[in-house]
């Protein structure tokens, strides 16, 4: 499946159901919807993925993510909304919010357990040059 460009939906040439907008950022309802309601919030400016943002518009993203979310929670029939950030196939940085009123209602992300050494390992790896 091709993905769609998001900047043709920030800069309105592809037609999507809006739900909110500022200066800079976009929401609007996902076009293959995981759940009905599920939103999808983009930065208007192109940035590859969602750590590529400087902190300062990181931080903003996840400001205009929580209000999209509570609105969300308030109007849609949810318990809670659910948070995904890929960043893979689409390269312009975007956060998923889908509401839901149950566990299962989102894909997991439970994988097989890995060995003790090997997660010891990864987890030297990070903390390396830590203070």
């Amino acid at each position: 499946m091709k993905h769609p460009d998001l900047q043709d939906v920030v800069e309105g040439r592809r037609p999507v159901h809006e739900v909110r907008r500022d200066a800079r950022h976009v929401a609007w309802l996902a076009e293959r919807p995981v759940r009905p309601g599920h939103v999808v919030v983009a930065t208007v400016a192109r940035v590859d993925a969602v750590f590529d943002l400087s902190p300062e518009a990181h931080a903003a993203l996840w400001t205009f993510v929580r209000e999209v979310a509570r609105t969300m929670r308030e109007r849609l029939p949810c318990e809670r909304v659910c948070v995904s950030v890929i960043g893979w196939a689409v390269r312009h940085a975007h956060v998923h919010l889908v509401p839901t009123t149950a566990p299962g209602q989102v894909p997991g992300l439970d994988g097989p357990p890995l060995p003790a050494d090997a997660m010891a390992a990864l987890a030297a790896r990070l903390r390396a040059g830590q203070a």
